[in-house]
């Protein structure tokens, strides 16, 4: 009687290998949906801080507008104009928000500096043909345009350069 050698079990050499390539491949495709999700969330928190921004320059335009139109008015039994900080209607035509210049988290910096993401512009649509809507007859009403750039990345990954993105928020405000 012979005897059968014992069947071995486990796996072999090559079916380690197979296994550890199929999951690295795993692994990286993992890795790369990683990197998307983080770009995209990068992407979302500039546009959420870029319109924070917006709204808090054209909060400010508008709450001096306010005061400056009581003040012609008379309402505060002054009869003057008022002249505020930045005097949006009373002063140039366009100009910048706070120091103009803001970082990843919407606070000022100086302006070019390294930690520099967001640069917030404000203009006002004098009335003129091409305009016509910039100033409403009886009603004091000037169109205000706040305009934030910033750069969501420098480059894509094939080292091209990517646009800049920029965000308008417009409103009619009474002065």
């Amino acid at each position: 009687m012979t005897r059968r050698p014992p069947r071995q079990s486990g796996f072999s050499l090559v079916e380690l290998l197979v296994t550890a390539l199929i999951f690295g491949i795993g692994l990286l495709g993992l890795a790369a949906l990683q990197v998307s999700t983080l770009r995209s969330n990068s992407g979302g928190r500039n546009r959420v801080t870029a319109a924070s921004l917006a709204e808090g320059c054209m909060s400010a335009i508008q709450a001096e507008g306010s005061l400056s139109w009581s003040y012609a008015a008379n309402v505060q039994g002054i009869g003057t104009a008022y002249t505020g900080l930045r005097n949006y209607t009373g002063g140039p035509a366009n100009g910048t928000f706070g120091t103009g210049s803001f970082d990843i988290n919407g606070q000022p910096v100086v302006a070019l500096a390294p930690t520099q993401v967001f640069t917030v512009n404000w203009a006002r649509l004098a009335p003129t043909t091409a305009t016509p809507k910039a100033n409403i007859t009886g009603m004091n009403m000037n169109e205000f345009v706040v305009t934030v750039n910033w750069q969501d990345q420098a480059t894509a990954a094939d080292g091209t350069a990517l646009a800049a993105s920029a965000m308008t928020l417009s409103r009619l405000v009474r002065y």
